[in-house]
């Protein structure tokens, strides 16, 4: 015994050494699954799924947190819906769409939570509060799968798998079955015992884990049984992925890896503490590339792999899915029979079938109400006319939107055109009105103003018996539903009958209990029978079922009547639940027929039938270059044709083409159809145009289409041989070197990538006859020079001449040169390497002109030498030619190009540069923009400016003619001369406002022209102009300035100017910034000047216009202090608003108003030491420097570290010539300050080097 159990412990010890080896999963040496790391899942119960790199986790206590692959939380699923239990022992998850969905075993349901938040969205399954009937509730289900719109649940307790809609719609039970006399059916291997897990690959197979035998089944898409895989230890769960299946098997603690046909294909993980080493095989997981994810409950991890991939099944070709049903909404309504108008209303009979109820957009929006009737049925024709039955007057009646009787029509009886118990009423396409009678036993037509035709005829009339329903199909055939033989008779559009179907099928059984009503939509027979309704196709045949007892989505209690509600969506009226239920069928089309594939030139034209199904919305089409796989998809396409375009030539491409829905799912894929695209072959050249010379033919045509182009070919032929004479991709060719006055034919053809060519246009061309010069100059342009902007002809040129060589010879190293006599001090030149023979190129002409030209008087015809050379044989050759250039003096202009009266406006010109310094040394307190232009404005009024139109080509004249040399004074002239036009005027102010450094802009309306300048100020949010004074522009307040009143007080300048820009702001207004024209057309150079004008003093400007300084400065003031004023409103103790106003007017020139403003922020906050400071800088402009020296000392004291307040009182004490006190000062600034000595190096050097 010990010897035994030594063997056994050195095998223990053997296997947990070698525990990491088994865990990888090895074959050969290699890895199959890679572990990567184990994330901690503390109180972990069971890994229930993953998605997207999100796992889903079981925690001991019922709850499911989902976590990211990093083991971080990323959201918790909400156990409880006030005081209702949603999940108490969840046992797996599916993820679809946007939807999660986790199926519970102890409340019996499965649960729906939004996959973007994890809020509840609602619950289904369970038959807790009669929510669904207890036939078809879930039993501690413990596997749920999703596939193309159903919910596939492994109802464990009850043995079995139901199936729901997306949201709960209780669809059926799989009928599982297995082939006839198969030992899977002679020994029910095949049912199930205990099916705990359920997965489906992308063909629809069913997989099915049963814990009772412990075996994992695999059925087909309709439940037949197909076999099962091989059996192991102890299968705990199973995955189906895109690859393969997953097993976790708990005897061997490993997970297996099989194909899709069951083999084995490898495993990995093994029993153990160490990493990748299970304790407990709690959950299994696999995430899209081969992500494997293995729950340990015992260890509290979830250990994560990236196992070898395997061959994944292919998604083409497939079948059409199982039809799905899916809740829309609840109407709250509890009527009987419903009609839909086929656009947005219902109309629904009451209760208590006195009225109609009309039903817009999922409420009850009005009622129509009738006099002293049952209505029994209503129906809706084409037109939107409403009919019903009424029961109590035995009548038919045509009714309005509004409930208006149009027509009535039948009597009490039971002979032709009467009714007994009239039950339903139906029109046709055509306008004929069917009315079933129940206790007639009959089906009457009537016109449709109510004329009787006749009675239903034909075998199936005689069998009538309690006609209850009827409904029209697309093709016109009628449906009736008899409640007695509980059975749907059909009949054609022509009224023979097709047959009965719906009672006992081939085993006996009734497939119709009690049925209630139909509809006959999209090539289905849906029957409302006793809480299901069950779809047949139009010859009979059962196709499915759905709907059970209860009061969930989709679950019905007594139910009255159905109604098509467009598209796929229907309506039930549920009596017993008291509400209108909205459902849609998620079809899954069937496979497109007829599918054809025609080769086209590079492409390939598909055309297919096309359906008559209302819910497809597009088709997908898919292609391959292989017809047994490998289809991608290429397009959609919502009618049925697609062109598929830009392929390879003489390539066989197949294809397949499947129906996709309104609600995403898509159907089944066609036959495969296939062709081959031809190759492109170019049409030939239309026609092809001639241009020759003595020794040269240039061919040209319209240039090909650009797709599938190769190129050109020119041939010439001698007797029948085409000999190609060149090759391009350009629509041109030229052949030099020819013979003059000779008769040459070409041949053009159009070459494809494709290699094909097109037939040869033949073109005939004669060269020409020698008689032009070797080098040919021709003028191309040649502008007028205006003097004034000279410069730029340097950089812009003054025109261009074209070469052209006419020989058959290349020119080399062709030299141009342009002189203007007088006005060029050298020619320019302009050089060229070679110019071909036959070969023409341009040439631009550059100017550099002497200041001499300034110097011009009058406009003067100046005569231009243009000379071409080019060498031949060492020899220059040289042609001339001498066209005549208007040279205009420098005071013209043409307003074509405005930016040209730039040159005019010169701001650095001296005599405009001692004007303004003689003006503005007088305001140095001014810093004011606004005052300083208006101080130059009444400036040149008392110099005696004034406003004279040019008498020969006024302003308001020649700036209309594009055409019209205009003339316009320079600044220094308008000096001179003290008067000038409008324009002379605003380009003197501006200079004058720019030597300042002052923005200006040239404003120009029609026939006027004025100016405005900068305030500096910035523009307010709210838009404020002062009532239209300042014109805002780009983020600033301008002044707006009219020129012509010069003479004036500025303020009136003002006014007016505003008045002209608000008045042509939006009609016609432009503006011209001189600085942006500046870099094309310079301010002239001027000569030195000899103008002296005499000093204009502040006394005489004040006398002149006294009040004129002080409005701009109010305005001004008014304007920068808006906002701080504002603030003061607002708050009258805001110290920094007193404070900011009183330094505005302080710099604005208005001392004693900022003394004010300073002196409240004082009285506000006494040791405010900037105010106190600024006081100090108002009596040092004032002079009052021993006031300012008290003021400075208490600021000191006020703030004893501001270094800028030392350096002031410095400079108080320096202005009193107290030299001591003020180098006492200015040590304390820099003390407290080093960079002061750098700041203020004049002041430190005067006072430290005083004694």
């Amino acid at each position: 015994m010990r010897n035994v159990l030594f063997v056994i412990s050195l095998l223990l010890f053997s296997a947990a050494a070698n525990a990491a080896d088994a865990g990888a999963g090895t074959t050969n040496g290699f890895s199959r699954a890679d572990f990567r790391n184990e994330l901690a899942a503390p109180k972990l119960h069971k890994l229930l799924g993953v998605y997207d790199g999100n796992l889903y986790i079981a925690r001991q206590d019922g709850s499911v947190d989902v976590m990211d692959k990093d083991g971080k939380s990323v959201m918790k699923l909400t156990a409880k819906s006030g005081d209702t239990d949603l999940i108490k022992r969840p046992e797996a998850v599916a993820v679809a769409s946007d939807t999660i969905y986790v199926v519970d075993s102890k409340t019996n349901q499965v649960v729906m939570y939004s996959l973007a938040t994890g809020k509840y969205q609602g619950r289904f399954g369970s038959k807790s509060g009669g929510t669904l009937d207890s036939d078809f509730a879930l039993d501690e289900p413990q596997g749920i799968a999703v596939h193309e719109g159903v919910v596939y649940v492994a109802d464990t307790g009850n043995e079995r798998i139901q199936m729901f809609g997306i949201n709960g719609v209780f669809l059926s039970t799989l009928a599982l079955s297995a082939t006839p006399s198969s030992a899977a059916e002679k020994e029910k291997t095949y049912k199930l015992g205990e099916p705990t897990d359920i997965a489906l690959d992308v063909e629809g197979r069913v997989y099915v884990r049963d814990a009772d035998d412990r075996s994992i089944k695999v059925y087909g898409p309709n439940g037949l049984y197909l076999r099962s895989m091989p059996k192991t230890g102890k299968p705990v769960a199973m995955r189906v992925a895109e690859d393969g299946i997953y097993v976790a098997d708990e005897t061997g603690s490993d997970i297996l890896k099989y194909d899709f046909d069951g083999n084995l294909a490898y495993s990995f993980g093994s029993g153990g503490e160490g990493k990748a080493q299970f304790k407990s095989l709690s959950g299994l997981a696999v995430d899209k590339a081969q992500q494997v994810y293995v729950g340990d409950a015992k260890k509290s991890l979830v250990d994560a792999y990236v196992v070898e991939a395997g061959k994944p099944l292919p998604l083409l070709p497939r079948a059409a899915g199982r039809t799905s049903v899916k809740w829309l909404e609840s109407i709250p309504a509890e009527v009987e029979q419903l009609a839909w108008d086929g656009k947005e209303t219902l109309y629904a009979i009451s209760k208590d079938k006195k009225s109609l109820l009309v039903i817009r957009k999922g409420v009850v929006a009005s009622e129509i109400k009738l006099d002293n009737v049952q209505l029994s049925a209503v129906t809706v024709d084409k037109s939107g006319a409403i009919w019903v039955l009424d029961k109590k007057k035995y009548q038919g009646a045509k009714l309005d939107e509004t409930g208006k009787v149009l027509m009535r029509f039948g009597s009490e009886g039971s002979g032709a055109g009467q009714f007994d118990n009239p039950s339903a009423i139906a029109v046709s396409a055509s306008g004929m009105v069917f009315v079933a009678d129940r206790s007639n036993h009959n089906v009457q037509i009537f016109r449709e103003d109510g004329v009787f035709l006749n009675a239903l005829n034909g075998d199936n009339a005689k069998k009538l018996s309690a006609p209850v329903a009827m409904s029209f199909d697309q093709q016109g055939n009628l449906y009736i539903l008899d409640a007695s033989r509980g059975s749907v008779l059909a009949y054609s559009s022509t009224g023979q009958s097709l047959g009965e179907f719906g009672g006992k099928n081939k085993e006996g059984d009734r497939q119709l209990s009690r049925p209630v009503s139909l509809i006959a939509i999209n090539d289905e027979v849906m029957v409302l029978d006793a809480n299901q309704v069950k779809v047949f196709t139009p010859k009979g045949q059962l196709v499915r079922s759905f709907g059970a007892k209860g009061s969930g989505v989709g679950a019905f209690d007594d139910p009255v009547s159905i109604a098509y509600g467009g598209g796929s969506s229907f309506l039930v009226s549920d009596c017993g639940n008291k509400r209108v239920q909205v459902l849609a069928t998620l079809y899954k089309p069937e496979a497109p027929q007829q599918v054809v594939a025609q080769g086209k030139v590079h492409s390939i034209e598909l055309h297919w039938a096309e359906a008559t199904a209302s819910y497809i919305r597009q088709y997908r089409i898919y292609r391959s270059k292989n017809e047994s796989g490998g289809f991608v998809q290429v397009g959609t396409t919502q009618n049925n044709q697609f062109i598929d375009q830009d392929l390879d030539a003489d390539t066989h491409y197949y294809y397949r083409v499947s129906g996709e829905t309104y609600f995403g799912f898509e159907g089944a894929t066609s036959p495969i159809a296939g062709a081959l695209p031809t190759k492109f072959v170019p049409p030939t050249l239309a026609a092809v145009q001639v241009a020759t010379t003595p020794w040269q033919v240039k061919l040209d045509w319209a240039a090909a289409d650009a797709k599938y182009f190769g190129g050109y070919r020119i041939y010439q032929k001698e007797g029948d041989v085409f000999t190609k004479i060149g090759e391009v991709t350009q629509p041109e060719f030229i052949k030099d070197a020819l013979t003059p006055e000779t008769k040459y034919t070409y041949y053009v053809s159009t070459f494809s990538t494709d290699g094909t060519e097109s037939e040869k246009f033949p073109v005939e061309a004669t060269t020409q006859v020698f008689n032009r010069p070797p080098l040919e100059i021709e003028v191309v342009q040649l502008r007028d020079v205006f003097s004034n902007s000279y410069k730029i002809y340097e950089r812009d040129g003054i025109g261009r001449v074209k070469l052209t060589n006419n020989t058959n010879k290349s020119m080399e190293r062709v030299k141009v040169t342009f002189q203007l006599r007088d006005f060029m001090d050298f020619p320019t030149e302009t050089k060229l390497d070679k110019l071909l023979p036959g070969e023409s190129e341009e040439v631009p002409l550059k100017a550099v002109f002497n200041n001499s030209i300034l110097t011009l008087t009058e406009d003067s015809a100046v005569q231009a030498m243009i000379e071409a050379s080019y060498f031949e044989n060492g020899k220059r050759i040289t042609f001339s030619k001498n066209p005549t250039v208007n040279v205009y003096d420098k005071h013209r202009l043409t307003w074509d190009d405005r930016d040209r009266y730039a040159a005019f406006v010169t701001p650095k010109d001296t005599p405009v540069l001692n004007i303004v310094r003689s003006v503005v040394t007088q305001f140095k307190e001014t810093k004011d923009q606004a005052q300083l232009s208006a101080a130059v404005f009444d400036m040149l009024g008392v110099y005696g400016m004034t406003y004279i139109p040019d008498p020969t080509n006024p302003y308001q004249i020649t700036s209309g003619k594009a055409d019209t040399v205009d003339y316009v004074q320079f600044p220094r002239e308008t000096l001179e001369r003290k008067s000038g036009d409008c324009d002379d005027l605003v380009a003197l102010y501006s200079s004058a406002l720019e030597s300042m450094g002052i923005n200006t802009r040239v404003l120009e309306v029609p026939g006027h022209m004025f100016m405005m300048f900068s305030t500096g100020i910035a523009a307010d949010d709210d838009g404020y102009t002062m009532d239209n004074m300042y014109a805002i522009y780009q983020n600033q307040l301008w002044i707006p300035v009219e020129t012509t009143l010069l003479g004036n007080a500025f303020i009136k300048a003002w006014e007016n100017g505003a008045a002209t820009y608000y008045k042509w702001k939006d009609k016609g207004l432009t503006v011209l910034d001189v600085h942006t024209s500046w870099e094309t057309y310079k301010p002239a150079s001027l000569p030195a000047s000899n103008l002296k004008q005499g000093d204009i003093t502040r006394a005489e400007i004040e006398k002149r216009f006294p009040a004129d300084h002080m409005s701009v400065l109010k305005i001004s003031s008014q304007t920068k202090t808006r906002r701080y004023l504002g603030a003061i409103k607002k708050n009258p103790s805001d110290v920094d608003a007193h404070l900011q106003i009183g330094i505005i007017l302080a710099k604005a020139g208005d001392r004693a108003e900022a003394m004010k403003y300073f002196d409240k922020v004082l009285s506000l906050e006494p040791k405010n030491a900037a105010a106190m400071n600024n006081r100090g800088n108002i009596f040092m402009i004032e002079d009052k420097h021993q006031e300012a020296q008290k003021a400075y000392l208490e600021a000191t004291k006020m703030s004893p570290k501001d270094a800028n307040i030392w350096v002031n009182l410095a400079k108080a004490y320096k202005a009193t010539n107290d030299i001591k006190k003020a180098k006492a000062a200015f040590i304390k600034a820099k003390s407290l300050d080093p960079a002061v000595k750098e700041e203020h190096r004049a002041l430190e050097l005067e006072l430290l080097n005083a004694l």
